[in-house]
């Protein structure tokens, strides 16, 4: 009788360590989270992706311009086309990126012309993850939902606009690509504000014939 009262207690204490042994396995597979050059490099290796980027810029709490621009980048092309209002006055302008330089399509006679000054409205994913990483103002603020996409946000003052401005932006965790962003200058007595939204990313190829300027 004593040795099936030993047995009984003996598997009762077995019974109750294996639900906290299966606990503590749980807890070890916690998924650690990614850091932001992790995330940001995601965009890095990007070959190909299409996307919208629709920019609203204010100054002093009125909307001074707007502009929509889309965006085809198959790596080492990139193509953007860009329309800006002011206004009642909208200007368009496709400027092709090429490994021989920038194109700039030329209204008057029609066709695209190699163009040394012209300027990317917006730098490729590639220069984008570069310029973030080597930005020593950059500090993580927190992490939230946008659209149900997990975001990182993060603040800084791009190096090409000076100590003045100061931008919020709102990285994709899964693509490591940027959903929307939020930039404020002030000069003397007037604030301007740009309000840059994202959309419409896919990840497909995109024909070369695309990026022809012939």
């Amino acid at each position: 009788m004593n040795n099936h009262l030993v047995i009984l207690v003996t598997l009762t204490m077995i019974a109750s360590v294996v639900p906290l042994m299966s606990g503590c396995t749980e807890q070890d597979k916690t998924i650690t989270p990614e850091t932001l050059q992790t995330i940001l490099e995601k965009a890095a290796v990007l070959e190909s992706v299409t996307y919208d980027i629709h920019t609203e810029l204010l100054v002093n709490g009125e909307v001074h311009q707007t502009t929509v621009t889309r965006i085809w980048q198959q790596l080492p092309y990139l193509k953007e086309e860009e329309n800006r209002t002011a206004g009642n006055i909208t200007t368009t302008q496709l400027i092709i990126q090429r490994p021989d330089g920038l194109y700039v399509y030329d209204d008057v006679v029609q066709s695209y012309q190699l163009n040394p000054q012209a300027i990317l409205p917006h730098p490729s994913t590639v220069d984008l993850v570069a310029d973030l990483l080597n930005n020593q103002t950059l500090t993580i603020i927190g992490t939230e939902n946008l659209s149900g996409k997990p975001t990182t946000v993060i603040h800084y003052s791009p190096r090409d606009m000076g100590n003045t401005t100061t931008r919020k932006l709102w990285i994709w965790n899964e693509k490591g690509v940027p959903l929307q962003a939020v930039s404020i200058t002030q000069a003397n007595e007037i604030t301007e504000t740009t309000t840059i939204t994202y959309s419409n990313y896919t990840f497909e190829d995109i024909p070369e014939s695309l990026f022809s300027v012939e």
